[in-house]
């Protein structure tokens, strides 16, 4: 809401609240110059000090709003949800997302796919410096709506990918490309892990990024620029992985 709207609302209530308690005092003069009867004029009475306490306890509600929308406003205004060095998601508000889209796939029957990159330099500020420069190579890679870039616990680049389909490798291995093209010059190994869960009951955030670890783990071993990419399958429920380097 409008602050200039508020107030031109408070505004109004006061004019309408105005005519109508000068309207009921001259009915209320008018009734006792007239001789009416007293209880006539009681009435008449009773109906503007109703008028006086509703102006009032309208007036105290509108200001109790017009607070608590300045308080709700200053909270989103400082409450921040990403990263302002590298732009992505802050950890928090990243597992949030993944919590809901895991939800969301099991509700919509679409699949789900998480990446993550393994970043190694022996320099924390040439790799704090990769980190930014990947980050924003992969806001510039992603286009669709929903697909979110986030960091993990550990500071690890996480990218969500929610309705994934058969080209989610095919995103992988370019990204894991870009990324040993981009950091190439760095003395950085650059590694990606990614897998696409199908929907069901047992997808969680903590399923998934579970086999984000094992893939982790297998990647390790190959050279830097290489990914390993798992999908489970539709009719198998099982996971079929992939390695390149």
């Amino acid at each position: 809401m409008d602050p200039r709207t508020s107030k031109s609302q408070r505004r109004t209530l006061t004019l309408l609240s105005a005519g109508l308690a000068i309207s009921l005092a001259v009915l209320l003069g008018l009734s006792i110059w007239r001789s009416a009867s007293l209880l006539q004029v009681l009435l008449e009475a009773l109906a503007l000090v109703l008028l006086l306490f509703l102006f009032l306890a309208t007036r105290r509600l509108i200001n109790q709003q017009h607070v608590r929308l300045d308080e709700l406003q200053h909270s989103l205004i400082t409450q921040r949800v990403t990263d302002p060095d590298t732009g992505a998601a802050l950890p928090e508000w990243f597992g949030r997302v993944l919590t809901t889209e895991c939800r969301r796939a099991v509700r919509e029957f679409a699949p789900l796919t998480l990446m993550r990159f393994d970043l190694k330099c022996p320099d924390p500020v040439t790799l704090a410096a990769c980190r930014v420069r990947l980050a924003l190579m992969l806001t510039d890679e992603i286009s669709r709506p929903g697909d979110l870039v986030g960091l993990n616990d550990r500071g690890d680049i996480e990218l969500l990918l929610p309705s994934t389909n058969e080209q989610a490798e095919r995103l992988a291995e370019r990204c894991v490309a870009n990324a040993a093209r981009l950091l190439g010059r760095e003395d950085v190994e650059v590694r990606l892990a990614a897998c696409t869960l199908q929907p069901s009951a047992e997808l969680t955030p903590e399923r998934i990024r579970g086999a984000l670890l094992h893939l982790l783990d297998e990647v390790r071993a190959q050279p830097s620029g290489s990914y390993a990419y798992r999908a489970e399958s539709v009719e198998l429920d099982a996971f079929n992985p992939t390695f390149s380097s």
